[in-house]
């Protein structure tokens, strides 16, 4: 089994959590301490793997590279990441870092060398749709293609040759020089196919169980997602359907989303996110937030690889907002840890973020086991994971009146247990420190499971035969 696929995910971006400058590329900072502490959190979560990113030197908000081999000042240097990165090993969570090849800031040695040289730059096909017969907006003498309208974003060609080999030898760099265990690629789906295909044999090559994730906004999973390409991709489409579905009281949304992405990426585990640098919190988004409970239940227990965002497991969830416009850096506020240090005993979101991460550590049916419906309708949810002799079943109840429920199982049960009632204990390794001993305890007649279900509310029950 490698290691991602038993993943639960702490994702950080550490340019708005620390709180950084974000125009200045020189600003130089130092906050892998403060970054380690974080780190000592997502285990407490139930984490056994963090996505850090943008970490490597850029302009702006950090997408825009203009140093593949440096890690940005504003965080800190090469050795303090490497030392960070170590740290998080040494306490069992893997490091995967945001990688963006598709276009780079305008302070990138190349573009520079083409802003001085014009025409006679060694450096000019690496870049898409150069016009040296206009101008851009900063007077380079010379018009280029950027992305998404970013004008500080300049696009790279990545059909070019010599390109693709500086990509895969910063790739090799990184993995050698900090010893990561992933990258996930912005915008795959603009990309060549051959690139995908070739890196996954460049890095298998260096690193065999290095994870390759991708975002990807075009919907075609099967194409990117597979034995020869992306190991994983962010699975936008049910992140979309979540919300939908709560916000509409349409259970059978999320249900459809599952069953297509089912046939088109059977037994792929795609990453199951709520929310990232990109959107916004479900506090934001949600018109009933006593669904945000029912969303971060679904989003550990689904078939997937779970991923929290930093921030979300606290009620007061909000430090960062995403950029509205190019020149309008985004109103970011820096996030303490030490001022939530009384969450872990006081905020429900936080002990149900940590119950359910240390849950997918202790049984394996959650991350392993057969997804299985047993009960659709507009606004009551359930369905089975089911391992072996073993279960864990999800009932939600998104209405606004109790519900009483017979679900019929499709085998023997001799134990049916509450794990929303476990007690954590946060100093324990995760699984080790989930306590289901006053657990309260379902009786089953003829195979018949009742479950009762508080308005808005949901239950975990571990079922043994």
């Amino acid at each position: 089994m490698a290691w991602y696929d038993g993943a639960v995910f702490y994702q950080i971006h550490p340019l708005s959590l620390c709180g950084c400058e974000q125009e200045s590329a020189e600003t130089e900072g130092s906050h892998f301490a403060e970054l380690a502490e974080w780190a000592v959190h997502a285990k407490k979560m139930g984490c056994n793997a963090i996505y850090i990113g943008p970490v490597f030197k850029a302009d702006t908000h950090g997408n825009g590279i203009i140093d593949y081999h440096k890690v940005d000042s504003r965080l800190g240097t090469n050795q303090e990441f490497k030392i960070w990165v170590a740290k998080c090993h040494s306490i069992g969570l893997r490091v995967v870092a945001d990688a963006v090849f598709n276009h780079v800031g305008r302070g990138f040695f190349a573009f520079q060398n083409l802003k001085r040289n014009k025409k006679a730059s060694p450096y000019k096909e690496w870049f898409c749709n150069l016009n040296f017969s206009s101008d851009s907006d900063y007077g380079d003498g010379f018009s280029y293609e950027s992305w998404g309208g970013y004008k500080r974003l300049v696009k790279l060609n990545i059909q070019n040759p010599w390109l693709v080999d500086y990509h895969f030898d910063t790739v090799r760099f990184w993995i050698n020089e900090f010893d990561i265990d992933g990258i996930r690629i912005d915008a795959v789906d603009e990309w060549d196919y051959d690139f995908i295909k070739d890196l996954r044999k460049a890095v298998t090559q260096v690193k065999p169980d290095f994870w390759l994730l991708g975002e990807l906004t075009d919907g075609a999973y099967p194409i990117w997602v597979n034995d020869k390409m992306l190991h994983c991709a962010a699975n936008n489409e049910l992140q979309r359907q979540l919300i939908l579905a709560h916000n509409q009281g349409c259970y059978p949304l999320i249900s459809n989303s599952i069953h297509n992405m089912s046939i088109q990426c059977p037994f792929v585990k795609l990453y199951t996110f709520v929310a990232n640098h990109d959107v916004s919190y479900l506090s934001e988004k949600l018109n009933n937030l006593r669904h945000k409970q029912l969303i971060t239940i679904l989003q550990y227990t689904l078939y997937g690889i779970p991923a929290l965002y930093c921030g979300c497991e606290f009620t007061a969830d909000k430090h960062t907002a995403v950029p509205e416009a190019e020149n309008a850096p985004p109103a970011r506020q820096p996030l303490k840890l030490a001022d939530h240090q009384n969450a872990y005993r006081q905020d429900e979101i936080t002990r149900l973020h940590g119950l359910l991460g240390r849950a997918n550590q202790k049984f394996p049916e959650l991350l392993f086991g057969h997804y299985q419906e047993l009960a659709v309708s507009e606004q009551q949810f359930v369905f089975a994971r089911i391992l072996r002799k073993k279960a864990v079943v999800v009932a939600l109840n998104c209405g606004g009146s109790p519900v009483q429920l017979e679900i019929h199982l499709p085998w023997d049960v001799t134990e049916a247990i509450d794990v929303l009632d476990a007690e954590i204990d946060w100093e324990e390794e995760p699984r080790a420190g989930l306590d289901l001993s006053g657990c309260s305890k379902f009786t089953v007649k003829d195979q018949v499971l009742p479950i009762a279900l508080e308005a808005n509310s949901g239950k975990l029950i571990r079922l043994t035969g």
